[in-house]
């Protein structure tokens, strides 16, 4: 199991890249495209770099990969960036002036993450 500092620099690692953004964004709003539909949402980079990102977003398991015949597909998970959320989290409510931190206050993003 990976400890959840490594985990979280992994995580920030991952999310550094606008592409891998950009690839995380169309995994949320697509059911499990092939690589080569992710590559052709990409074609500016190529095939060879979206393989790069997609392999740098699975170490990270903020996707995964799915065997389909010849076809790989991907999803979403299983990594929800919690260490990395929770890692922001503290940071912020660290740098609210004391009794600032209500829940209605905090950024959607930081909110509490429900397990499950």
């Amino acid at each position: 199991m990976i400890d959840q500092s490594h985990e979280s620099d992994l995580v920030f690692r991952a999310l550094n890249d606008a592409t891998r953004r950009a690839i995380l964004a169309l995994l949320a709003s697509e059911h499990e495209p092939t690589a080569g539909d992710i590559a052709a949402a990409f074609p500016a980079i190529g095939r060879t770099a979206v393989s790069a990102h997609l392999r740098i977003l699975r170490d990270a398991q903020l996707v995964s990969e799915v065997r389909d015949g010849k076809r790989r597909r991907y999803r979403l998970g299983p990594n929800r960036a919690d260490a990395a959320i929770a890692f922001l989290r503290q940071i912020y409510e660290q740098s609210l002036p004391a009794g600032d931190a209500v829940a209605s206050e905090r950024p959607e993003g930081l909110r509490e993450a429900k397990n499950g």
